[in-house]
C-alpha cells in the first residue's frame, strides 16, 4: 500500500489542473481506491478519488462517467465528475516506486453512510432507486467505445475471478471446497437457465452495500459507481446484502426493496427465484475478496468465524432456506 506521505501528494498533484492548489486535502478512506475530501475557498467542498493501479483503464473509467453524467440528467442523485480547467476529467498521475494512478474530482455529496442498525424501511428507498437506475440502463443508448467489466461467474467466483480465488482463503480445506464447488456449479446451472436476456442482465451498478449509500434525512443517495458494470439487474439486490447476508435483519430488507422496486419497476417470478442463486454468488466472490485482503482493518473486522458463517450460508442455500419466504 502507497504510504500517506504519497497518497496526499497524489492528491496535490491531481487538484493543481483543477486550480485548487490552496484547498485542504483530508484523507476519508483507502480502499480499493483512495478517497480524499476536498474543502476549497468559499464553502466549496469536493471529493477526489485515486483510483486503484492496473484495475480500470481510461476507456473504462471514461465509460463509468459517461453513464454518470446521463443519469444526472434524469434527476437520479448520483456522483457528479468535475473537468480540470483544460476540460480533462481523468487525470493520469505518475507513480514514483508505484504504478501510475488516474484520478477524477467530483461533486462533494452530502449524507452518512449506514451501518446495519439502519431502518429496514430505507431498503424500500434503495429498491425504487435501483428500479429507477435500472429502467434508464435498459432504455439508454451506450455511446461508441463504452466498455465495462461484466460481472458473471468467470469473473465472480471462477477462474478468471477478478477480486482473488477463494480456494486459497485460510483455513479453507477440502470439505469447505467441495461445499462452495458444488454450490457454484448449481449456481452457473440457475443462472445459464434463467439467461441473459435484456430485460434480465444488463449496465447496473454492481456494488450498492451498505458503504456506498450516503443518507440525509429521507434521501438516499449512490455513491461509487467504480464497479458498475454488466451483469444480471437482481445482482444488485445481492450486492446490497454484502457482507451481511446472515444477519438476523437481511430478509426484512430483502422484503422492502422487493417492495420498493416492484413501485417503480416490473419483477418476474424468475428474478425472485434467482436471487438466492446471486448472493450466494456474491457472498462467495466476498470470500475470495476476503483472502487476498486478510491483512486489512477491513476483513478482520468480519471476525474469525466468516468462513464457518459463509459455509453455513451456502448449506442453508443448498437445503433452500436461504430467504425461502420469496419466490
Amino acid at each position: 500500500m502507497t504510504d500517506h506521505a504519497s497518497l496526499y501528494h497524489l492528491a496535490r498533484l491531481a487538484l493543481a489542473p483543477h486550480a485548487l492548489h490552496d484547498a485542504h486535502c483530508r484523507l476519508i478512506s483507502i480502499s480499493e481506491n483512495v478517497i480524499f475530501r476536498i474543502d476549497a475557498s468559499g464553502g466549496m467542498r469536493y471529493a477526489l478519488r485515486l483510483h486503484r493501479p492496473g484495475y480500470h483503464d481510461v476507456a473504462e473509467i471514461g465509460s463509468e462517467l459517461a453513464w454518470l453524467d446521463a443519469l444526472l440528467t434524469t434527476g437520479l442523485d448520483v456522483p457528479r465528475p468535475l473537468p480540470a480547467r483544460d476540460g480533462t476529467r481523468i487525470l493520469t498521475l505518475p507513480g514514483t516506486d508505484a504504478p501510475p494512478r488516474h484520478a477524477v474530482l467530483f461533486a462533494w455529496m452530502e449524507g452518512t453512510e449506514p451501518t446495519t442498525d439502519i431502518d429496514p424501511v430505507a431498503f424500500r428507498r434503495l429498491g425504487r432507486i435501483t428500479a429507477r437506475l435500472h429502467a434508464h440502463s435498459r432504455a439508454w443508448e451506450r455511446p461508441i467505445g463504452f466498455t465495462r467489466k461484466a460481472w458473471i461467474p468467470a469473473t465472480m467466483t471462477g477462474s478468471n475471478a477478478l477480486w482473488g480465488q477463494w480456494q486459497t482463503v485460510p483455513g479453507m480445506d477440502m470439505t469447505a471446497r467441495d461445499l462452495i464447488a458444488h454450490c457454484l456449479t448449481r449456481v452457473g446451472t440457475e443462472l445459464a437457465q434463467y439467461g441473459t436476456r435484456p430485460h434480465r442482465f444488463g449496465l447496473i451498478h454492481a456494488d450498492l452495500r451498505l458503504a456506498n449509500l450516503l443518507v440525509s434525512g429521507a434521501e438516499t443517495r449512490l455513491i461509487d459507481f467504480d464497479d458498475c458494470g454488466l451483469s444480471w439487474f437482481m445482482q444488485d439486490l445481492a450486492a446490497a446484502l454484502s457482507f451481511h447476508e446472515d444477519h438476523a435483519q437481511a430478509p426484512r430488507w430483502v422484503d422492502h426493496w422487493l417492495k420498493g422496486y416492484g413501485s417503480y419497476g416490473q419483477l418476474e417470478t424468475a428474478d425472485l427465484r434467482i436471487l438466492p442463486a446471486l448472493v450466494i454468488q456474491r457472498r462467495i466472490q466476498l470470500l475470495a475478496w476476503t483472502g487476498t485482503h486478510r491483512h486489512t482493518a477491513q476483513v478482520r473486522s468480519l471476525g474469525t468465524d466468516w468462513l464457518a458463517r459463509t459455509l453455513d450460508l451456502c448449506r442453508a442455500w443448498d437445503r433452500g432456506q436461504l430467504f425461502r419466504h420469496i419466490g
